[in-house]
């Protein structure tokens, strides 16, 4: 049994049913609870950076074919995997161990993952296992309800600052995404000493969507600046804010610091009971700006309480910054900042107009 299953919730809880409603009812009631959930969505990413989301569209069917996907990728000999090795020439797309692409496994995460973009985009194929095309199936259809659900929560946050709801569609509807699916093997309580199954970072895009399996060890920091647990809620999804939104709305919406760390569940004061963690899986899909998109504060969002603090950005550029430093160092960085790009000139643009 893992208890951590059974905690209450530890972040906001947004009901996604809620948030879609004003479109499918034209009862004035129904109007007025969706405006009141999508107030809430913001306010919940303005001082937390994270919420639970329930009554998604994605079905428990859905997310248990690709856990079940999951497993049987990640039980494949390495030998195996490493056909469809990851890298930055290959658009970061395939397996990924960071163990491997560090060289170092004293320092590196304990997990590995299974990268996918757009399905459709040529410049950027992916790579799959031969002989298995359920799990390309599976994976390219949940890959496109992410990216509608990410539509709709863009449109209910950008009503909440004066813009139009389809604000941000032609900012990402290149689908230019990131999809993965995560194993942390299992392990024992010592290997935390020195290592995390995930580096304390923040995401790099617009917004995550995080489905884990029934153990936990996700953790965020608090505005008191202490990692608390995350733990998994049956149903729900988890959300939160990536930097480049975080940019887009001048810090407004909080891109926060997040790890995936040893659970708390396991009871250790038996010594007869082994000392050891078992394997966790979740599924993550990261949503992100065009490649060729332009990222800088929204006018609105700039106040002489909160002035402009970034220059523009282009997408694209950073996402791969950000992707390669993760690969070289084999865990992401704490926090980044635009010099920690390879070359400073090519990440961040110094005279654009303004986006809105």
């Amino acid at each position: 049994m893992n208890p951590a299953a059974d905690q209450s919730p530890s972040l906001p809880v947004i009901d996604y049913s809620k948030l879609v409603e004003i479109k499918a009812s034209k009862d004035p009631g129904s109007s007025l609870t969706s405006q009141n959930e999508r107030q809430k969505l913001y306010a919940a990413l303005r001082d937390v950076g994270f919420v639970y989301l329930q009554n998604h569209a994605i079905s428990p069917t859905a997310q248990q074919t690709l856990f079940h996907h999951a497993k049987r990728f990640f039980a494949q000999p390495e030998s195996e995997k490493a056909k469809i090795e990851t890298g930055e020439s290959k658009a970061f797309h395939g397996w990924f161990s960071p163990q491997r692409t560090s060289g170092d496994s004293s320092k590196s995460d304990q997990k590995e993952a299974f990268d996918i973009g757009d399905d459709n985009d040529p410049t950027r194929p992916n790579q799959w296992p031969s002989n298995w095309p359920d799990l390309r199936t599976d994976m390219t259809s949940f890959f496109e309800q992410c990216h509608e659900i990410h539509l709709e929560l863009l449109s209910a946050l950008a009503e909440q600052v004066g813009l139009n709801a389809d604000f941000f569609l032609p900012y990402v509807q290149a689908k230019d995404h990131f999809f993965r699916v995560l194993h942390y093997p299992e392990t024992t309580g010592a290997s935390f000493r020195n290592r995390f199954r995930a580096s304390p970072h923040t995401d790099y895009g617009t917004l995550t969507l995080l489905f884990n399996d029934s153990h936990g060890g996700l953790q965020v920091r608090n505005k008191a600046g202490k990692f608390v647990d995350a733990p998994p809620l049956p149903g729900a999804a988890i959300v939160n804010v990536g930097d480049l939104l975080s940019r887009w709305f001048n810090d407004t919406l909080k891109s926060t610091e997040h790890r995936v760390v040893e659970p708390t569940a396991f009871d250790k004061s038996d010594p007869d009971i082994p000392d050891v963690i078992p394997a966790r899986y979740s599924i993550a899909w990261f949503g992100h700006p065009n490649r060729d998109a332009l990222i800088e504060p929204i006018t609105s969002c700039c106040t002489s309480d909160n002035p402009r603090k970034y220059e523009p950005v282009y997408a694209g550029k950073h996402v791969v910054e950000r992707l390669a430093k993760l690969h070289k160092e084999g865990k992401n960085t704490e926090s980044w900042t635009d010099s920690m790009a390879r070359d400073r000139n090519q990440d961040v643009v110094k005279e654009v107009k303004t986006t809105a």
